[in-house]
């Protein structure tokens, strides 16, 4: 097992007393190099998080559980992943996997369907993928004809700026639901440009597909956007999203916060619960009862 430093920080004592029983963190990954060789194509090389490091820092806030994501240095290969699930079990365990819907069969996807798997992922983000309309509508389509009859989801990890391109796709992949993680991902340039979410490009976009109610976004990794907590622009979109559709808002930790090694991430989400609580909206809503709904729990 990797060891890491499991002191508890001020901001993470505080956040335990505010976060409700039965919190799903919707967002999070298990990494183990040495027992799960990175893809060929990985684009960086982390250490060990096991699913014990995992419990040791989310018991701090008394979260047992999980949604594990597949990451995109494991590429195709989901044996980290599943073997994460298959310890934490279908009362306390979700992933979201990764595969290519030309070679997986109804099988294969029905057996993970029976282990918790709820979701494929469909990383852009993370690769530095050059998005076209045409080819994500491709893309989109192929997925969800592969996992509708499961009720699976399709998550993205999209720049916000490419947001757009969804618009015409999403309504068109009618019975999958579509969750965007980190509030879309904004470019730094767009954030030091921006004074508001409004001036977001792709953010009327995002909004609305959340409008229509088949898309769900996380507010989570908000460090990834900036080195500020509170981020006078993150705190902007962050309060129109959970003000448009509360229903529509999921949280998640991003834990181990790969390639942000050392990273205290409470401040962070404290911010984050006390912007959903200022918009009138109980962390309940945001915490359990939409991942519920979303990961089919």
């Amino acid at each position: 097992m990797a060891t890491h430093n499991t002191t508890v920080s001020p901001s993470i004592a505080r956040l335990a007393r505010r976060i409700p029983k039965g919190t799903w963190d919707t967002h999070m990954h298990v990494v183990d190099p040495g027992a799960f060789p990175l893809d060929k194509a990985a684009q960086y090389q982390p250490s060990a998080h096991t699913l014990d490091d995992a419990h040791a820092f989310l018991s701090q806030l008394g979260i047992q559980k999980m949604v594990i994501v597949q990451p995109s240095i494991y590429g195709n290969d989901n044996s980290c992943t599943l073997d994460g699930l298959r310890q934490l079990g279908l009362t306390n365990g979700r992933a979201v996997v990764q595969f290519d819907p030309d070679a997986t069969s109804a099988e294969q996807l029905r057996e993970w369907h029976e282990l918790g798997v709820r979701g494929v992922r469909l990383n852009f983000k993370s690769v530095g993928a050059e998005l076209d309309a045409k080819s994500l509508a491709a893309s989109m389509h192929k997925y969800a004809d592969a996992v509708r009859a499961l009720g699976w989801v399709l998550e993205l990890y999209i720049a916000l700026e490419d947001v757009h391109l969804l618009e015409p796709v999403v309504p068109k992949v009618g019975g999958v639901k579509i969750c965007i993680d980190h509030f879309g991902h904004p470019s730094p340039s767009s954030l030091s440009a921006a004074r508001t979410a409004q001036d977001l490009p792709g953010f009327s976009s995002l909004a609305t597909l959340l409008e229509q109610g088949q898309t769900w976004v996380k507010i989570s990794a908000s460090y990834r956007l900036d080195k500020d907590p509170r981020h006078p622009v993150i705190e902007s979109l962050c309060r129109e999203l959970v003000r448009l559709r509360p229903d529509r808002c999921v949280f998640a930790t991003d834990w181990p916060h790969t390639r942000f090694d050392g990273l205290d991430v409470g401040p962070y989400l404290e911010v984050i619960l006390g912007w959903v609580e200022q918009e009138g909206v109980p962390l309940q809503q945001v915490l359990v009862q939409n991942a519920e709904d979303l990961f089919d729990v």
